[in-house]
């Protein structure tokens, strides 16, 4: 092959018809799972059917394929095949469709052209190789079901596909639940109400909805277009492109299949969006700094352009995101967390969870947690939750938290033993300025819901989970606006209740949405009728039912105990 014609891009126009007749595609296994569901399939046949009724000369744009192109030779016999570098969800749609068809039909001829456009039958007389019109080249097991269901005549419409839609493999399931779909959407007779209109729909889907294609053979060029493509908006994530250039640094094909499976399962099992955001947890520990690019720049930058680089491309790679990710699911998820921490970190780390404003607090315990284990893992929790919760109440910037977890990232990394940790000055905070915070108004403040969080875990037993209500709002005890008959008003002048109305002591949390008219019922009635159904999970709140009375006194006594319990819990005394 010249160089110049390798680095030739060709570009143009084909329809679905040509798509699977003239090509042969190879879904690479930096690729992901497919993903598409009961809306997107949905959608593509009502539009495909819409535009085959009110359009029937014109043409439906599928959308874009970026290609590889390249050479593969079997048994004996060379042929012109395409990496799908991007266009792999329609394309998978697209082969689900035609085995449906073929199974709904009785046409033979059209029988006959779903399964030449499904697979090629082997005739040894004339060497020609059975081979599949897809190949998904790391996923066995989707190689299996196609077998079974896509190129088996009435496979598409197999009782198996029930069970394996529910299953947890996420290829698999999708493409079972997809088989269904595409068939109740092609039964619908609402949608074809007669045979005629049907056969429009599939003239149209294999004669005019058609792709643009850009093909290459300059695997670098190719991941160029991939990338671009990626920029400009089409759906291909972040975590997508940094496993093709993982793999793509393994050599051996048993190591590239077992960690592209891998990350297909993490991504399956956490959702792109969130995998991604994970991926930057893993950026953090590695280079302590905050973010100055996106994730991809990031680690080509920052981690694998740092001199050395801090992580090699590769199996390295890997093996730190599933250290890290392994450290995220015993530490944060609590999957397989010894026992021995019992309920106080587990509680603690959803109090956290719950109210902290940011994840930047993460890193550190995933840090710790693969160096140390779970080695005094509450005692870390709880300066970390210290140090982050009261920066942020006194109103450090992000960029000045971010920092200064980035220091405890530092300690852990440098220390030999838990100990060197939990006694460096990372930890240390504005301690007078904290509690001052505190002892005001804080109603309205960010923090102030993530304080009485921090208070029902103060109070709570961790004999059992403390199992926080969905939703959670922050109530006035002695209410904004009393009526003008009511007991708040004799109780408290307005001086002491301009004092008091916003400060600790008299907020509390209850759950479910808050109720303005019951809100300012006299206290009395208020304990009975709003908050005692309100409570039932919250230690905090729970303890005001207890009292029989609400005066200026008690909510100042209540406020003192409160701010002592928070001062004990950040190490203050009183």
């Amino acid at each position: 092959m010249s160089s110049s014609k390798k680095g030739q891009i060709e570009s143009a126009k084909i329809v679905v018809g040509d798509v699977f007749s003239r090509f042969w595609f190879r879904i690479p296994d930096y690729q992901r799972a497919y993903v598409w569901g009961k809306d997107e399939i949905s959608e593509l046949i009502d539009d495909v059917n819409y535009a085959s009724e009110h359009n029937p000369e014109g043409q439906y744009f599928l959308g874009s394929m970026v290609l590889r192109k390249a050479t593969r030779t079997t048994d004996g016999v060379s042929f012109e095949e395409y990496e799908l570098l991007d266009g792999q969800q329609r394309l998978t749609t697209l082969m689900l469709m035609l085995a449906c068809i073929r199974d709904r039909v009785t046409d033979d001829k059209l029988k006959a052209a779903c399964r030449e456009m499904l697979f090629q039958e082997e005739n040894k007389w004339k060497k020609i190789p059975g081979r599949n019109r897809i190949v998904y080249d790391i996923r066995d097991n989707v190689g299996t079901f196609i077998e079974s269901y896509i190129k088996t005549d009435g496979g598409s419409q197999s009782p198996d596909l029930v069970g394996i839609a529910a299953s947890k493999n996420l290829s698999l399931s999708n493409m079972a639940a997809g088989l269904q779909t595409i068939h109740a959407s092609i039964d619908d007779t609402t949608r074809f109400p007669s045979e005629a209109d049907f056969d429009r729909f599939v003239g149209y889907l294999l004669n005019n909805a058609l792709f643009i294609y850009v093909s290459t053979e300059d695997l670098d060029d190719a991941f160029r277009l991939f990338t671009i493509l990626n920029d400009r908006g089409i759906p291909l994530s972040n975590s997508d492109i940094l496993k093709a250039k993982n793999l793509g640094a393994i050599s051996k094909d048993s190591e590239r299949t077992k960690w592209a499976e891998y990350w297909e399962e993490v991504e399956g099992e956490m959702g792109r969006d969130e995998f991604d955001r994970f991926l930057s947890l893993v950026r953090t520990i590695y280079v302590k700094d905050k973010a100055r690019e996106g994730l991809l720049k990031e680690f080509d930058e920052r981690i694998y352009g740092a001199k050395p680089p801090l992580l090699a491309l590769g199996i390295d790679s890997f093996e730190a995101v599933k250290a890290y990710k392994d450290a995220f699911d015993e530490a944060i998820q609590f999957d397989g967390l010894p026992t021995s921490l019992g309920n106080a970190y587990r509680n603690r780390i959803n109090v956290m969870r719950r109210g902290l404003p940011a994840t930047d607090w993460i890193p550190p315990v995933l840090a710790w947690y693969r160096k140390f284990k779970a080695q005094k893992l509450l005692d870390l929790i709880e300066r970390i939750d210290n140090k982050f919760s009261a920066d942020w109440i006194v109103q450090l910037t992000p960029t000045q938290r971010i920092s200064n977890m980035n220091e405890v990232l530092k300690a852990i990394e440098s220390a030999k033993t838990p100990d060197d940790v939990l006694a460096s000055k990372v930890f240390d905070f504005d301690r007078k300025q904290l509690m001052a915070l505190l002892d005001g108004a804080i109603y309205g403040r960010r923090f102030a819901r993530y304080v009485l969080l921090r208070l029902e875990y103060l109070l709570a037993s961790h004999a059992a989970p403390l199992n926080l209500p969905d939703e959670i709002s922050v109530e006035h005890i002695l209410p904004q606006t009393p009526g003008k008959a009511s007991q708040w008003l004799k109780d408290f002048t307005d001086a002491q209740r301009e004092v008091w109305l916003h400060r600790l002591g008299n907020l509390m949390l209850v759950s479910r949405r808050k109720n303005t008219s019951l809100g300012n019922l006299d206290f009395a009635d208020k304990r009975v009728r709003y908050f005692e159904d309100r409570v039932e999970s919250l230690p905090n709140s729970q303890r005001l039912l207890a009292l029989g009375t609400f005066t200026l006194g008690d909510l100042e006594v209540r406020h003192k105990d409160l701010l002592n319990r928070l001062a004990g819990s950040y190490g203050i005394k009183a």
